[in-house]
């Protein structure tokens, strides 16, 4: 391979977020245009976290759908799998309902944090069947938001920010292009752990730190670092690059399986996808069938 090829194989690859990056800001813009002159609340500008999420959620209002058209390697399939009492963390608009299987499910619990995104949430829901299984809560992944809202849905018995459910009470959580976002992502991988029931199947289709050392590239490992000092985190809803969300997950605790597999390993947003099993028990009986015995 010349010079020249080697180039023009690997610059575009390099290159091709910077076209997301740009439309994350034009989009960041635009909703700080938006809440001056067309909401009329100009010190909405002052709150610059409340600002992020309308940027973010005017962004994926607008893309949502076609990115999420393709996923990496086997995650629709996986999803479509789940059964029973299922934790959706960061369903977005839900642009990826329409992947599971209805009647395979109990109940659904979409955590989304972002306010604006909860109409189409809801919308999307009825829309691909289901009705009165689908629980909506306004919260992230992290334990002090996401228990109490559990507590509030009926499902959690206990509550407070410091609330653990070490039981278990979830059959499946899925986690698709989210943990890159969720605040101190070591603690909250771990409560999500302890939502999980012994036995119960974790899917994950995560983006992560380019595994340069083994299968990855340094010009792509070198690139993260770039789109992170030009503002990535910021206009994408506070996404990281650089998480190592694989180790995050190994040490959340004891698996009975763990398979994880890098798809394209070296671009400059490499996905690992899979499934994880929590040690002891089956997924034989949903926790909805567990409780009504």
């Amino acid at each position: 391979m010349t010079s020249a090829e080697w180039l023009g194989e690997r610059i575009p690859t390099l290159l091709r977020p910077t076209i997301l990056l740009c439309i994350a800001a034009y989009n960041f813009f635009m909703a700080a245009f938006e809440v001056v002159f067309y909401d009329w609340r100009p010190f909405t500008l002052f709150n610059l976290t409340k600002l992020r999420f309308k940027g973010f959620a005017r962004l994926w209002k607008n893309n949502g759908q076609a990115m999420s058209a393709e996923m990496p390697g086997p995650t629709f399939s996986l999803l479509g799998q789940c059964k029973g009492v299922v934790l959706d963390i960061g369903p977005g608009s839900g642009e990826v309902l329409s992947r599971f299987n209805p009647d395979l499910i109990t109940a659904i619990y979409g955590a989304e944090p972002a306010e604006d995104l909860h109409p189409g949430l809801v919308k999307n829901a009825e829309r691909r069947g289901f009705g009165s299984k689908f629980h909506a809560m306004l919260c992230g992944a992290e334990p002090e938001s996401l228990i109490p809202a559990l507590h509030k849905s009926g499902i959690l018995d206990v509550s407070g920010k410091g609330g653990l459910a070490s039981d278990g009470v979830f059959d499946e959580i899925c986690c698709t292009r989210v943990l890159c976002g969720v605040p101190h992502p070591e603690q909250t991988i771990k409560g999500l752990y302890n939502l999980l029931k012994p036995g119960g199947r974790m899917v994950i289709c995560e983006h992560v730190a380019n595994p340069w050392r083994t299968e990855g590239r340094v010009a792509a490992r070198f690139m993260q670092l770039v789109y992170t000092i030009l503002g990535w985190p910021f206009f994408m809803g506070g996404c990281e690059l650089q998480r190592h969300t694989p180790e995050f997950l190994r040490d959340a605790g004891e698996w009975d399986k763990f398979d994880l597999k890098y798809y394209g390993p070296k671009d400059c947003i490499p996905f690992v996808v899979g499934e994880l099993i929590k040690k002891n028990g089956s997924l034989d009986k949903s926790y909805a069938e567990a409780v009504k015995e």
